[in-house]
């Protein structure tokens, strides 16, 4: 378990808990404005001093929160994040080291390359933007490629094999602690009055922490869009079951986040699972070439892991204190209906969304019509029919996420993001040769998975999948390294090569 709960685990989780108590005095003292400036203030001071821990705290408040929107303040008609703030302040911080020499990115090694064309096409989405719409349109629409800015700090610290560790535990943090969020809002929403979930509706919804609705019979639907670095984390858990690690920590684990994609009833997700557990469930098999017995007792365990899942999600909704609004059989007829049902809004919509934007597509495929393009399309859904009873609407946020990537940046936006996924698991490839294959198997599974739930949902256009991409970049060799086909990887990170199929575990 020290992979991934030892001291900075605690560390990182207790820094999450203050993150969220900051944002619940902000909130509700209508001093968010102040806060803001001492984290910013804060980050900058962190990030010339000691800029490892800087880039840690940014892991930190990405994990734990979806939109960094957990203080907000109008700074001269412009809504101002709490994850701006920090951006800004260590990007300052990083700046003036940069400027009296104490630190400078490492470009020559290839890793800086592994963005460039992403980093063209959003620049080319800025540029035609601003000459076809409002600027500050366009920047509201594309500012979370900003995000990619992170990755002079990142190339500026020298990461060994105890910051990949720390990496790894602030990664196992984020994943307990959005399960925490969830499960906390579960357990509120089907055991309370609406005297309470009132306000706490209005918290979760004006900080962008979560989306709740009730899918009926007392039954919540609890999305918290960074429940996907739990979804992430379950593919390290899966990586090591084969590395001889004790299976009951293991299923413990593995129920939670089993429940957590359940209680997410995001279809999305699930689309993402498809692939990527495809992908990892073959290679564990290439690697282990485990006999018939073997595969029997880990379908066994994995049955069980779900089984967990299950149960633990009726254990939160039914617990007896105080007395539940549901029964179980609703909430069993819900995850049921969201599973099979196929003609819901939401599907309805995202399907008459499909075609506006094709041709909108073939309306520019080459250079696309830059950040702040519209689509219209009719919707079904209640809420917009509520205002506009013909379903007809106009939005920049689109589902099916590659095609709004090649809407906004032509052509070179999804293949940029293509060529990212190659060079990165190229790289990562690497790890099949060392004690730690569990690790680089389970982050480019990680690849797989965001890359598959954007079909429908975008997450690479977002600080989520960006800087997950960019959590990679410690993780990997450099240039020489990589073009070495494995046999040559970065000394710390092991100390005695095995023959290519063994894994071995980190001890």
């Amino acid at each position: 378990m020290r992979q991934f709960f030892s001291k900075t685990f605690w560390y990182a989780l207790v820094c999450m808990v203050v993150l969220y108590g900051i944002c619940v005095v902000g909130y509700y003292t209508g001093t968010s404005t102040i806060l803001l400036t001492l984290v910013s203030l804060m980050s900058a001071v962190l990030a010339f001093k000691k800029l490892d821990y800087a880039l840690y705290l940014v892991f930190i408040e990405l994990f734990s929160n979806p939109h960094g929107a957990l203080l907000l303040a109008d700074v001269g008609g412009f809504a101002v994040s709490l994850r701006m703030a920090i951006f800004v302040g260590i990007m300052v911080g990083w700046g003036i080291g940069f400027l009296v020499h104490k630190y400078r990115p490492e470009l020559k090694d290839g890793r800086a390359q592994i963005f460039l064309f992403v980093a063209l096409a959003a620049a080319l989405g800025f540029i035609i933007g601003v000459f076809s719409r409002d600027p500050i349109l366009v920047f509201k629409d594309g500012n979370a490629y900003l995000y990619l800015f992170y990755l002079l700090p990142i190339l500026s610290v020298a990461w060994n094999h105890k910051h990949r560790h720390d990496l790894l535990q602030i990664l196992a943090a984020g994943a307990i602690w959005a399960a925490t969020i969830s499960f906390a809002i579960l357990y509120i929403f089907t055991h309370f009055w609406v005297a309470l979930l009132t306000p706490v509706y209005e918290l979760l919804r004006d900080l962008r922490i979560a989306e709740v609705t009730d899918v009926g019979n007392g039954v919540y639907r609890v999305f918290v869009q960074s429940q996907m670095f739990t979804a992430i984390f379950g593919w390290f858990v899966l990586a090591l079951t084969l590395t001889g690690e004790k299976r009951r920590w293991l299923v413990s684990l593995g129920a939670i986040i089993v429940a957590i994609v359940l209680l997410a009833l995001s279809r999305s997700f699930w689309v993402g699972l498809m692939p990527s557990l495809l992908f990892i469930l073959v290679m564990l098999y290439k690697t282990a070439k485990p006999n018939l017995m073997t595969v029997l007792r880990f379908t066994g365990w994995s049955v069980l892991t779900a089984m967990l899942g299950v149960a633990l999600l009726f254990a939160i909704a039914l617990f007896p204190i105080p007395d539940p609004s549901l029964e179980g059989g609703s909430l069993l007829g819900s995850l049921k209906d969201r599973t099979t049902q196929t003609g819901d809004a939401g599907i309805s919509s995202r399907w008459k969304l499909l075609s506006p934007m094709i041709n909108e597509v073939f309306a520019s495929p080459l250079v696309g019509h830059g950040f702040g393009k519209a689509v219209t399309f009719e919707t079904d859904d209640p809420r917009i029919r509520a205002i506009n009873p013909n379903g007809i609407w106009s939005t920049t946020s689109m589902e099916w996420g590659w095609f709004e990537l090649w809407i906004k940046m032509g052509i070179l936006g999804p293949l940029g993001f293509l060529y990212a996924a190659y060079e990165l698991i190229k790289r990562l490839w690497g790890y099949r040769w060392t004690e730690q294959a569990w690790i680089g198997l389970a982050l480019v599974t990680g690849i797989v998975f965001i890359y598959g739930t954007h079909f429908f949902s975008p997450y690479l256009n977002h600080p989520i999948g960006l800087g997950y991409l960019l959590f990679l970049i410690p993780f990997l060799p450099n240039k020489r390294q990589a073009e070495s086909h494995g046999t040559v990887f970065l000394e710390e990170i092991v100390s005695v090569r095995r023959p290519a199929g063994v894994v071995a575990s980190e001890r």
